[in-house]
């Protein structure tokens, strides 16, 4: 089975970690030697001025919140298509939430939606660069300023992808990625949060202070996480993963990362981040062969019935997976579609199952597009572990198989 997404790590990899980890003296340990070079390097890669690390990509958007002072009541506008656990967390700390539709195809908050949806009771807005392709975060930043709101650039699916040849999550107040298993680089679980407001930084840095570190028993637990996940870069192992956990993607299984705020207390570890610094060095490489594996789909698709993101210049998407809006297809139609997938040995999904506007008791007419999308939408895999021949596979069944149904 191949995975929906995935950023390889090798055992060989995991072990050598380990090894550098505990050769390493408890004082360096203890002075976050590795912590503190990861966060540099992800400060120079991304041009940005600081720099926290978070024990994930949810905790790292509740700091943020906290930092900013919000009150219960307080209005956060979210766009009516993004990650569930975003909507979740911004309900569970009290905060009014406000969906606004999105754009058709992209996947990204619509500026002209939010443009009337806004008003001087929002204090934030929450900007999401879905499946790695940027959103148009300018003309969002701007209106959101205008109102007097801050702006989280959630990139979490989104590192290394550029808009206007500058990288994602730098546009707004502060930017948010993940390091959680399937996204573009993975530690297997951690968030990292980048600002250059040294007020805001300083916020999360000192909220980050008051959090617990894991014990040595969840250390162990992410070591063997980290390398059971390496070992799914084989895709017979991962096939056997995959129906024991009965049919669940194991990154999205896994990154639901809290049940309740306290889970999100936690601080990064030494050991994720002695990891973080190899997996930074192999992002542009990991994204490059997105982009080419994406490209090749684009290219070879029969585009009759078939939408994806159109990639204009002023953009470098990063592809954490595939998104492809199917015309006209039937609920039924698109579960079979599923399931020749997965008969042929390739992981699909239609990301969202049911619509967020639904989920949280909004009128779905008021987010026609969200509706739109949620419901014919099916994303499939780019990751660098995919060859010709996985392509092909796809290729061949959309160009076939759904031609049929259709």
């Amino acid at each position: 089975m191949i995975p929906i997404s995935q950023a390889p790590i090798y055992p060989q990899e995991i072990l050598k970690t380990t090894s550098e980890y505990f050769k390493t003296s408890a004082n360096s340990r203890n002075n976050s030697t590795a912590y503190a070079k990861f966060r540099d390097e992800i400060s120079n890669y991304l041009n940005c001025k600081y720099v926290n690390l978070t024990c994930s990509g949810f905790s790292g958007l509740y700091t943020i919140m906290r930092a900013y002072d919000l009150k219960k009541g307080d209005e956060v506008i979210v766009p009516a298509y993004t990650c569930k656990d975003v909507l979740r967390l911004v309900t569970t700390m009290g905060l009014k939430l406000k969906l606004v539709d999105i754009e058709p195809y992209t996947y990204n908050m619509d500026p002209d939606s939010l443009n009337k949806e806004i008003s001087s009771k929002t204090r934030v807005v929450i900007a999401t660069h879905m499946f790695g392709y940027p959103c148009s975060i300018d003309k969002i930043t701007e209106i959101s300023h205008d109102h007097g709101a801050m702006v989280i650039e959630d990139a979490c699916q989104s590192m290394g992808a550029e808009y206007k040849e500058k990288k994602v999550g730098t546009y707004g107040d502060a930017g948010l990625f993940s390091l959680n298993m399937g996204k573009p680089i993975t530690t297997i679980h951690g968030g990292i949060v980048c600002t250059d407001d040294s007020e805001l930084s300083n916020k999360v840095s000192a909220i980050n202070d008051t959090f617990k570190k894991y014990g040595f028993m969840h250390q162990i637990k992410t070591f063997t996480y980290m390398f059971g996940y390496s070992l799914c870069n084989v895709n017979a192992f991962y096939s056997l993963v995959y129906s024991l956990m009965g049919n669940k993607n194991l990154g999205e299984t896994n990154s639901i990362s809290y049940s309740e705020l306290g889970d999100l207390m936690y601080k990064y570890t030494e050991f994720q981040a002695s990891l973080g610094v190899k997996q930074l060095s192999k992002l542009d490489a990991y994204n490059n062969a997105r982009i080419k594996n994406a490209s090749y789909l684009m290219e070879n698709l029969d585009k009759d019935g078939l939408f994806f993101p159109e990639v204009s210049e002023q953009m470098k998407p990063a592809y954490s997976r595939f998104p492809i809006y199917f015309e006209n297809i039937s609920r039924e139609n698109c579960n079979k579609l599923i399931n020749s997938f997965i008969n042929s040995g390739i992981e699909v999904t239609p990301y969202l199952p049911e619509s967020l506007p639904h989920l949280y008791n909004e009128k779905s007419s008021d987010f026609p597009i969200a509706e739109q999308m949620t419901n014919k939408t099916l994303t499939v895999p780019t990751h660098p572990n995919m060859d010709k021949k996985d392509l092909d596979k796809i290729v061949e069944i959309l160009n076939h198989r759904f031609h049929v149904l259709h």
